[in-house]
């Protein structure tokens, strides 16, 4: 977290208004947190492995869904759009038996069945290249290492955990550089990891809790946290997120944006538990990430990026 407030300490056009925070604490404290896994019962007939593998293709493939809302999904007579949308999708093409989740049979999936899959009446998602790459690069690290489920197994902390992933998912390392120091996010990776906590005893009873993993810094948060105001961009930046100017991965503009966020969950998570209110970083990320999509009167910043 050093690294991270670096940044807050010296942003330049990201700036916390502290009193509005306050305001917001008040509106999540009866607010319970809720795994993706709930939403759906066939999730329950998974085995363990199975669901450790929907959980990691999953994430490989949850990126940057903001240009992408005329990407839908039907699913139980229900239209879902981004994360949502992946998410059922893939559930989908499990349970009628085209996806299936074998190490084995999902390394012979091919870029042509891949497009079948994501396909929504000849709509995809943006960026469907780098997804796919992501997919199969998570697939082939699995399948190339005969001693990934004893590794995974033998975890015992969840920091652990975190190195363990990035370590040999590149796909899910996610690190930045601001004024010459590497600032790590590792977004995608926080959601694996706390998926694996949530679906699997296994993990979930070696590393015990998530409590030192940070949350998970992507463009819906920041979105919200400026529309109530508790973040004030400068007249640049404000300037280029109005006006859906995008932003490069990586920019001083991201960084600040990106470490930000990850600062209020923390001072909202420090808060909370001055009201004897315990929660970790991921689970306040996901109940707030929810209050969010339930609120949208402005665009979040636009940045074309396989990390959130």
């Amino acid at each position: 977290m050093d690294n991270i407030k670096y940044v807050v300490d010296n942003c330049e056009h990201v700036k916390i208004h502290h009193e509005k925070i306050y305001e917001l604490i008040d509106n999540i404290e009866n607010k319970e947190y809720s795994h993706w896994s709930e939403k759906d019962d066939y999730f329950i007939k998974m085995t363990e492995k199975e669901i450790i593998i929907f959980s990691f293709l999953l994430e490989s493939l949850n990126f940057c869904f903001w240009s992408s809302y005329d990407w839908k999904i039907n699913y139980n007579d229900k239209d879902y759009i981004g994360s949502d949308a992946l998410l059922f999708v893939l559930l989908r093409e499990v349970k009628e038996g085209k996806l299936k989740l074998d190490i084995n049979e999902l390394h012979k999936v091919t870029k042509n069945d891949f497009y079948n899959i994501m396909n929504a009446d000849n709509i995809y998602p943006v960026m469907m290249e780098e997804r796919y790459t992501s997919f199969k690069e998570t697939i082939e690290v699995i399948y190339n290492n005969d001693n990934f489920w004893n590794e995974l197994y033998k975890i015992t902390k969840a920091t652990e955990l975190e190195k363990y992933i990035t370590g040999n998912f590149d796909n899910f390392k996610d690190i930045s550089t601001y004024k010459g120091r590497k600032i790590v996010f590792n977004k995608r990776c926080r959601l694996v990891l706390a998926d694996l906590f949530y679906v699997s005893k296994t993990i979930h009873n070696n590393i015990k809790n998530i409590d030192k993993i940070k949350g998970c810094a992507d463009y819906s948060l920041p979105r919200y946290f400026r529309e109530i105001g508790i973040i004030e961009y400068s007249k640049e930046l404000s300037n280029i997120v109005d006006n859906e100017i995008e932003i490069k991965h990586s920019s001083n503009y991201e960084v600040e944006i990106r470490a930000v966020t990850l600062c209020i969950l923390e001072i909202i998570k420090q808060e909370l538990a001055k009201k004897n209110i315990k929660t970790n970083s991921i689970e306040l990320d996901n109940i707030l990430w929810c209050i969010s999509r339930k609120v949208r009167k402005t665009k979040p910043h636009h940045t074309m990026s396989i990390y959130y």
